[in-house]
């Protein structure tokens, strides 16, 4: 959150008694008596004292030009670090607009209340601008580092010292954004989650005027939403992040590489099958959408996403500790990135620039792989994702769990999974087999390659039954046209994709020929094929996804089929990876 004060308020200063005592003993003929220059200064106000010293005039027309001259002139506490003739270029500030000497320059050597320079000084000192430097020394003292020619010049309202040089503004994240140059596409799309609202409790109320309240000293509060949602607090100078801005040319070449997979029509249908009362029900609902806004927005916020790191996350802390590098980085939105050093150096556009809360990464690509970053692989729960289940007598357990002994066995010694819990399909009856459907989360208009990941069911502590499922996978999704569509997987189309053969069709329908099997003594993830979703659904809300049948053509007057097959279903998942993942995988074994 940004505070501007459009006046500042007026506080009683504190006793000029104070100041006066700490004045050097060097500048006293008697310890009991002032000299007669420190007795004037003490009785003028600080904007007074700067214009009449010489050594200020600099200082003294850049305030001037900011405007803050009256609020030197005004009964108040204040501390100012005025730099004096010589040590900076005025030149330097004076271009700039009001609001940015004002916030860069003047208001960074002016600090509420009065702080003074005697004995040991060790402070950090929160200046107007709400940025903080250092203030120390003891006898000799500086400020943010840079040497204080003069101490403890007393005014009426408030302390003067006189400075060496400038303090350096740093500005922080969220204020960069609109001073660096060739980022325009980032900060005009964080602009525009930007509201500036009035702090009624921070401001000083005036009189009513016509029934209104009017304010005297009114402070304006900056937020922004955008900021909120990345879990990132930007503006803040009591945070330190890592910031990646990408250039224009790198903004647009991610906007049209994500752009693609956020593809809509206007009127989006899909089965409705929480409202299924048979497996050959067809209910559909359907959602309306501005497409190209839809598609547009979406692939905005996708981009910026996972740009911010914070620098205090254990996985980050190398990147400003200046250490090894390590293998991930995890953005405010808790997203893993396996590539660090191409993200933060590979595409870089200079060095790291210093904030006040951090450091800002100006790069000339966004190095971020598609599946870690927006399209990223989908895992299809049955426990949370089944819409429904046929026949009456079947029956759904989804509370069933694994001992940890298996899980070790199935993840790994040190995989750190307890209590995996999974959902068990029973048929519920002698001459039934279950037909359910799975919902498909968070599709997006893009190939994906089909996994059904199955637990092994001969094992005594899971289900002692030595026999495999026997299934069919049946996809139900939005074409082009609008309208629902089927797509049947089968065992020789994905038999052909494993091997890189001639494609056969897709079949027509579902049945003993397209059916796909696993092995019941192990955690057994099936390849049963390939899909290019012509629309996507990410963004459409809750409800509005494609979703798969799953059957079996087990005929239960059949012996021989129901001693060979299962119709018990243990699914741990449909697993939908982006190919260019699979790829990326198959290339860097």
């Amino acid at each position: 959150m940004i505070s501007i004060k459009n006046k500042y308020a007026s506080r009683a200063c504190f006793g000029i008694a104070a100041a006066l005592a700490v004045t050097a003993c060097s500048d006293f003929d008697d310890y009991n008596e002032a000299p007669v220059d420190a007795l004037a200064s003490s009785n003028q106000t600080l904007w007074e004292n700067i214009t009449q010293n010489s050594q200020l005039s600099d200082f003294a027309q850049l305030v001037k030009q900011s405007g803050f001259d009256n609020e030197l002139s005004t009964p108040r506490s204040l501390t100012v670090w005025a730099p004096v003739n010589g040590s900076f270029s005025a030149a330097d500030f004076s271009g700039l607009s009001k609001e940015d000497l004002l916030k860069q320059f003047v208001l960074n050597h002016v600090a509420e209340y009065t702080h003074v320079a005697t004995g040991n000084v060790d402070e950090r000192v929160h200046m107007m601008n709400e940025k903080s430097y250092d203030f120390t020394g003891n006898g000799s003292y500086t400020f943010d580092n840079v040497a204080i020619s003069q101490t403890n010049l007393p005014n009426s309202n408030g302390m003067l010292h006189l400075l060496s040089g400038t303090a350096k503004f740093y500005p922080n994240l969220y204020e960069y954004i609109s001073m660096a140059k060739d980022i325009d596409s980032l900060y005009n799309y964080f602009k525009m989650y930007e509201l500036t609202t009035l702090d009624q409790n921070a401001s000083v109320k005036g009189p009513m005027v016509n029934g209104a309240q009017t304010y005297i000293d009114s402070v304006m509060v900056t937020s922004n939403s955008l900021s909120r949602a990345l879990n990132a607090q930007l503006e803040s100078e009591d945070s330190s992040y890592t910031f990646i801005m990408p250039t224009n040319k790198a903004y647009a070449a991610m906007y049209n590489r994500v752009k693609p997979y956020y593809k809509f029509i206007t009127k989006t249908v899909v089965p409705d099958a929480e409202n299924f009362t048979s497996g050959t029900d067809t209910k559909t609902k359907s959602i309306t959408v501005d497409a190209e806004y839809m598609s547009d927005s979406l692939t905005r916020r996708a981009i910026v996403n996972n740009l911010v790191f914070n620098n205090n996350d254990i996985y980050n802390k190398w990147v400003v500790d200046k250490g090894q590098y390590t293998d991930t980085l995890r953005s405010t939105l808790r997203e893993k990135f396996s590539n660090p050093r191409d993200i933060l150096e590979k595409y870089a556009v200079g060095e790291p620039v210093l904030m006040s809360n951090g450091y800002a990464r100006i790069v000339d690509s966004l190095a971020y792989l598609p599946w870690e970053h927006y399209c990223y692989e989908i895992e299809a729960n049955p426990r949370n994702c089944l819409q429904s289940l046929f026949p009456p007598t079947a029956q759904a357990n989804r509370g069933q769990s694994l001992p940890d002994s298996i899980v070790e066995r199935i993840f790994g010694p040190n995989s750190g999974i307890t209590n995996y819990r999974y959902m068990w399909i029973s048929p519920g009856g002698d001459r039934a087999k279950p037909d359910f459907f799975i919902e498909l989360p968070n599709v997006m208009s893009t190939t994906y390659n089909f996994y059904v990941v199955f637990l092994p069911s001969a094992w005594p502590e899971v289900a002692n039954d030595s026999r495999p499922n026997w299934l069919n996978f049946q996809l139900r999704y939005c074409n082009e046209s609008g309208a629902i569509a089927n797509y049947n997987f089968s065992k020789e189309v994905a038999d052909s994709l494993l091997s890189g053969g001639e494609l056969p069709k897709a079949p027509a329908s579902v049945g003993a020929k397209t059916a796909f099997t696993n092995d019941p003594e192990k955690m057994d993830t099936v390849f049963i094929g390939q899909f290019t979703f012509p629309v996507g659904y990410r963004g459409l809300g809750d409800g509005y996804s494609p979703n798969i049948r799953v059957t079996s053509p087990i005929s239960v007057f059949n012996k021989t089929q129901l001693e060979t097959y299962t119709r018990d279903v243990r699914i741990a998942a449909i697993l939908l990876r982006p190919v260019e993942l699979d790829e990326y995988e198959a290339k860097n074994k």
